[in-house]
């Protein structure tokens, strides 16, 4: 357990534990407080060097840093203390994917769908590494399963539309921008796109 510093007026606090601790860690990150959270876990670590949750919120929060061997390394060791985590095996694709471990990365996003099938982050970021790695027709499959399982999955469709003009299916690609600007009206990069393919169309007055 984990008790902080007190002045002898005062009443002893609760002491959290170190699940608690985690769970305020992971508060932390989010309110950008790397330092405190860094602290945070670096205490829990002190105490259970194996606290799974730990190791992987640490993980995270190195890559945040740009710290990514140290990343790969903790949720990793993580993994091995918690396999069955999905979300974790997903965190674990997008940081080998952002160093270029695309291999790797489409492994950890494989196995984040067969823990769970319903992934849709999952199934729309192992659709980017199946495009980059040249499997155009199966990125397709992970996009529209991203797109099936979360409607308003912005970065599916527009990864999808992309997809589709690289492919000249542009009347496709333009449909996909649309579904983007539909639920984020002001979203730019869906604007250009979508003007894009409108002058691919030949529709100048659409893409003004």
């Amino acid at each position: 357990m984990l008790r902080d510093a007190m002045d002898e007026s005062e009443t002893p606090p609760r002491a959290l534990t170190l699940d608690e601790a985690v769970r305020f860690g992971i508060l932390l990150q989010k309110n950008d407080q790397p330092s405190e959270a860094h602290e945070l876990y670096r205490r829990v670590l002190e105490i259970d060097p194996h606290h799974p949750a730990a190791l992987h919120y640490a993980g995270v929060l190195a890559h945040q840093q740009g710290r990514s061997d140290d990343a790969v390394a903790l949720i990793e060791r993580s993994l091995t203390l918690a396999p069955d985590q999905a979300d974790w095996h997903s965190n674990l694709g997008i940081v080998l994917q952002q160093t270029g471990r695309l291999e790797r990365a489409i492994d950890a996003y494989r196995q984040a769908i067969a823990l769970d099938a319903g992934h849709a982050n999952a199934h729309s970021n192992l659709g980017v590494l199946l495009k980059a790695t040249g499997h155009s027709s199966d990125a397709e499959a992970a996009y529209r399963r991203a797109i099936q399982l979360a409607p308003d999955h912005l970065d599916a469709y527009t990864n999808l539309g992309i997809l589709l003009g690289g492919l000249g299916r542009t009347e496709e690609a333009a449909a996909c921008y649309c579904k983007v600007i539909t639920l984020r009206p002001k979203h730019p990069e869906a604007r250009k796109l979508l003007a894009l393919a409108h002058g691919m169309l030949g529709e100048i007055d659409q893409a003004a």
